[in-house]
């Protein structure tokens, strides 16, 4: 790695189900140390996780753990691109939609990719900038029209043996608001609960294992978030200043206890 031009890329492979997402994306990313040696030439550019097309779905069906999400959905939901592998071994069309439909439901954010014996475009994977920029948060690449500015699109909800995923369209921010947000955001990453208030004062558990945020300003900033469990990082997107009239964010959360209470939680912080 001294030898200035000898990488263009490194690709690590974690093969098995017991390797955990978090303590490799760890060493590359929000690593003070790192950051001050190789950090300086090398970056976290993204999780990739392949699915085998013809037993995934089984596996993610009797997955399971001590504290109830199975190492399989831990780290698809982990990921920020999935490709589902030996598509070809599959003869039924409803067989690959309804894993795909299951690996949504786990990590609603991530690009899903057929593939027969691992070949895939190239760009699909690498040089992806899941840590850095915005453009795989925005609605658009999330296949939603987003809302009228000023209004919180309904939010969407989907859970499977244990895991659930919140979508929920994020209307400009103001300086305020937005720290209110990280607020939110903080108190669900460290402390592992939503916020109490009057009218919820009881403990409402919630575990995060990912999320993702693109969040537009009024000003005409934006801000991308990205987060492993209850490692998190809001930074600003350079370049990337909003002309006009701001359009809508996006904010993912996935993880454990994504309910309608969380949700209500949610949208009473950007009331």
């Amino acid at each position: 790695m001294q030898r200035k031009g000898a990488f263009d890329y490194i690709v690590l492979e974690t093969t098995g189900w017991q390797i955990r997402v978090r303590p490799i994306a760890s060493i590359f990313w929000q690593n003070e140390e790192y950051s001050a040696g190789l950090g300086k030439e090398i970056i976290l550019d993204g999780v990739v996780c392949v699915v085998d097309a013809v037993f995934g779905r089984t596996q993610m069906e009797e997955d399971h753990s001590v504290d109830g999400i199975g190492e399989s959905l831990r780290q698809i939901a982990s990921s920020d691109v999935v490709l589902l592998n030996k598509t070809d071994l599959v003869q039924s069309e409803n067989d690959l939609l309804e894993t795909e439909d299951m690996i949504h439901r786990v990590n609603p954010s991530a690009p899903i990719y057929r593939t027969t014996h691992g070949n895939i475009d190239i760009s699909r994977i690498i040089n992806i900038n899941a840590y850095r920029m915005a453009d795989h948060i925005r609605p658009s690449a999330l296949n939603e029209a987003g809302a009228d500015l000023g209004m919180v699109a309904q939010p969407k909800h989907y859970e499977l043996r244990g895991i659930s995923s919140l979508q929920m369209t994020i209307p400009p921010l103001s300086l305020e608001r937005l720290a209110k947000l990280e607020k939110w955001i903080q108190r669900v990453l460290w402390d592992k609960e939503l916020p109490k208030d009057d009218s919820s004062p009881d403990t409402h558990s919630i575990q995060i294992l990912r999320c993702k945020g693109l969040f537009v300003m009024e000003f005409g900033k934006e801000y991308i978030l990205q987060g492993v469990q209850t490692m998190y990082e809001i930074s600003e997107v350079n370049g990337q200043d909003v002309h006009g009239l701001p359009s809508a964010g996006k904010l993912v959360l996935i993880g454990k206890g994504l309910d309608a209470v969380a949700r209500s939680s949610l949208v009473s912080v950007l009331a």
